[in-house]
């Protein structure tokens, strides 16, 4: 983790975000070939999940790999603020990723060359980008975004997607917000995998349960009239087992989270 991109650089501690490790292990299962994060924003995907497992793969089981974004600014965005800091702190990617050289064409802001393959970074917005080579391991940022008709000739994720049909141990990796219910893309991807959930034992009954938003609740203060809460006090906000109405503070939540469990609510296809 650098310091450039992390409140907590040096060696990544998958602890502090324990959902992560459940994601590592299906990325790391030989049988699941497609895997898919529905989530919100700040829960460690990028940098605890996409970011580890390009850098596992470089340095320990090294093949090809393409990463698209919705749009190619995007791309150079990540190449600047999340990979390039990665590699610069990590000793064994440091050494196998030239990074230093301008002009370099092994490694430009969506290239890098390293010995066994090579990874890209691709926006959706050009077919050229996603009918390339085959590749073992594609990975989408945001397929809600990501273009739908790609000059003409289909779908962008799908086009990347047939970029991995003819490898055994093949990957692709999805994750992203979802956006309008019902028209999502990663909403109906999440649909068709065994749907798994990561559940959370209350510190005060053990019940386990999803952390959902229902559960949070607020005083509101009916002499209060501000332009964005209304009525709604925020800082008394908090989360209430929906159980035994145990009210968690955030130190709990946090002890709670390292005895979580990922439980599949479909049968895994």
């Amino acid at each position: 983790m650098s310091s450039k991109t992390s409140a907590m650089p040096g060696v990544y501690d998958a602890s502090i975000t324990p959902w992560v490790k459940g994601m590592h292990e299906a990325l790391d299962d030989r049988k699941v070939t497609k895997i898919v994060a529905m989530k919100s924003a700040q829960v460690a995907w990028t940098d605890g999940v996409l970011l580890n497992y390009m850098g596992r793969r470089v340095h320990q089981d090294p093949c090809s790999m393409i990463v698209m974004f919705p749009k190619a600014e995007a791309a150079k965005t990540f190449n600047k603020t999340k990979l390039v800091p990665m590699i610069e702190a990590t000793n064994e990617l440091r050494g196998m990723i030239d990074i230093e050289s301008r002009n370099s064409p092994n490694s430009t802001a969506f290239y890098k060359e390293y010995p066994g393959g090579y990874l890209r970074l691709v926006g959706s917005n050009a077919a050229a980008n996603v009918k390339s080579d085959p590749v073992p391991v594609v990975c989408v940022e945001e397929p809600d975004d990501c273009n739908t008709n790609i000059d003409g000739q289909g779908d962008s994720i799908t086009l990347l997607e047939e970029r991995t049909k003819t490898f055994a141990f093949r990957k692709v990796i999805l994750g992203g917000t979802p956006t309008i219910d019902g028209i999502s893309r990663v909403q109906s991807e999440f649909k068709l995998s065994d749907q798994r959930r990561f559940w959370v034992p209350c510190p005060h009954c053990g019940e386990f349960q999803l952390l959902e938003w229902e559960h949070v609740k607020w005083d509101e203060n009916p002499d209060q009239r501000h332009e964005v809460f209304g009525q709604a006090v925020p800082s008394s906000a908090r989360y209430v087992c929906p159980h035994c109405g145990g009210i968690w503070r955030d130190s709990e939540k946090n002890r709670a989270v390292k005895r979580g469990e990922w439980r599949a609510s479909a049968p895994f296809n």
